[in-house]
């Protein structure tokens, strides 16, 4: 018994979500009714099938016409350029018939009025968006505030970013128990689909610069992400990234002014009884190994949101907090979307798989 699920947008994340679902339990952890992109089947099989980030998946892969099989599960495909659609419903009208539960959007590009149709025409129940889409009734972050998730009022749900997912427990955790007067956090983060092997066009020029060049300076959300779900830091977040030439693991360097001194034993004790009751399976404090710092390579796969370097903790003026983060920014990312489903499933009366 599960709730049933769609997946608009098969790029990284779409996938990921996808792929981490049967992962984390043979036959899938949610019932995965339908998948939907404009690519055409076989080159979805394709790309799940030999991943090169993550290599062979651990279960088996097929299509046939319209299905493909995920560990012997069948699971429909429509082929649907939605952004070329004339229709309202951007081609996905024919999954009404599926009584789909939530529709997951990882296509980073639907307009809020689009998703609020597809709910409109019975489409689907809920819709999980993979970024801070516009007009999203609510931006959830599990572990820290998904009880604030109201199933009458909240039917487009943002499940915040990969950044927003590894900053907010971390702010929270901070704030709640010492309090931020100020924080900036810079991160390093991997290459993206919309950059370029060679120089070309960008509506972001400097992101349209060869990505194995050089280290690219350039904005990101983190900081915007994290006060949507924690309000009362709005104002005191400051964020800044640079684009790497790797293909996964994403870091951020936090420098936080707490609002009264405290000690690096404090903070230490703080983040690790978190990591093992209140944030446990979201935050981890990581060591290295043998007395040796890991790479971020040896994060991929993590489904950790965030991973605290204990190592590089420092405190300074017994206010100034410095944090040394990693995490897997898909896979850790993709967990987060799956609870995320699990907590709007406890709202649905379960459906036969």
């Amino acid at each position: 018994m599960s709730i049933s699920v769609g997946i608009v947008g098969l790029g990284r994340v779409g996938r990921s979500i996808l792929r981490t679902n049967y992962i984390q339990k043979q036959g899938g952890r949610f019932n995965i009714k339908v998948l939907c992109d404009v690519m055409p089947i076989s080159q979805i099989a394709y790309l799940l099938a030999h991943d090169s980030t993550y290599g062979v998946p651990p279960f088996t892969l097929d299509f046939e016409g319209d299905f493909l099989y995920i560990g012997g599960k069948k699971v429909r495909y429509l082929q649907v350029d939605r952004r070329h659609s004339s229709r309202q419903d951007g081609g996905l009208g024919e999954l009404i018939d599926l009584d789909i539960d939530v529709l997951i959007n990882a296509t980073g590009t639907a307009q809020i009025d689009d998703l609020r149709n597809l709910i409109d025409k019975k489409i689907a129940k809920k819709i999980l968006c993979s970024w801070n889409i516009a007009g999203h009734d609510m931006s959830l972050v599990y572990g820290v505030n998904e009880q604030q998730y109201d199933n009458d009022k909240h039917h487009i749900i943002s499940a915040s970013t990969c950044t927003g997912n590894a900053m907010t427990p971390i702010a929270y955790i901070l704030n709640k128990y010492i309090g931020i007067e100020y924080a900036r956090v810079i991160t390093i983060h991997p290459v993206l689909s919309d950059q370029h092997i060679l120089d070309g066009f960008h509506k972001n020029a400097h992101l349209g610069r060869s990505i194995n060049a050089s280290i690219i300076p350039t904005s990101t959300n983190v900081g915007a992400s994290t006060e949507l779900v924690l309000p009362e830091l709005k104002g005191k977040l400051d964020s800044f990234s640079y684009r790497v030439p790797t293909e996964i693991v994403s870091v951020m360097d936090i420098t936080a002014t707490l609002s009264r001194e405290t000690s690096l034993e404090e903070c230490t004790e703080l983040l690790e009884k978190s990591a093992k009751y209140e944030l446990s399976g979201i935050l981890h404090c990581d060591y290295g190994a043998w007395g040796h710092d890991k790479v971020s390579i040896d994060y991929i796969g993590s489904e950790f949101s965030c991973i605290i370097l204990m190592n590089h903790l420092t405190l300074s003026c017994g206010r100034q907090l410095g944090i040394s983060v990693m995490h897997d920014n898909e896979r850790g990312y993709c967990c987060r979307a799956l609870d995320i489903l699990g907590v709007l499933g406890k709202k649905f009366k379960p459906v036969s798989t």
